[in-house]
């Protein structure tokens, strides 16, 4: 998999779901917006016997690319400037100083790509609960105002009758 992935496909998902999340709270809109990211990422699909939704995919993916990308930071770099600490190496020549520092940073650079793409996939999870719990107390509230005006209609109209 290539970083390519990560910045094009890994990034903007995640983002572009966090954005439909946090549409105001117009009662149509917010519904539309949290049913649109249910649909898409929380359905579950079934592959033979195994049933798994696609946001399950995602941080599965994430959670690899930033292990291989923990790893590459911990082993690939734990020696990397130990025989030459300062700007001049009597071991390397400069393009190879320029190469290894570039391929750290890069790696650095990866990391930290890497960890806030499944951050952001952990965030759309614990935004789109959040919203569901909302959106259903506000369908039982809207029920129990109704049942509760209505009540009170039967009421008000029973006691008019009997005076």
């Amino acid at each position: 998999m290539t970083w390519g992935h990560v910045i094009w496909i890994f990034f903007p998902i995640p983002v572009f779901c966090l954005i439909m999340l946090s549409l105001p709270s117009y009662r149509s809109i917010e519904r539309a917006g949290t049913n649109l990211v249910g649909k898409i990422f929380f359905t579950r699909v079934s592959v033979g016997p195994l049933h798994i939704s696609l946001y399950s995919v995602f941080i599965f993916a994430s959670f690899i690319i930033f292990t291989v990308a923990f790893k590459s930071i911990s082993h690939g770099f734990g020696s990397a400037h130990v025989p030459c600490s300062g700007t001049s190496c009597p071991f390397h020549s400069g393009e190879t100083m320029w190469y290894r520092r570039a391929s750290r940073y890069r790696a650095e650079r990866n990391f930290w790509l890497s960890l806030f793409t499944l951050l952001l996939w952990l965030l759309v999870y614990n935004i789109y609960s959040l919203k569901e719990k909302i959106i259903k107390l506000r369908s039982d509230l809207e029920t129990i105002s109704a049942i509760s005006s209505e009540g009170d209609r039967q009421e008000n109209g029973g006691h008019k009758k009997r005076n």
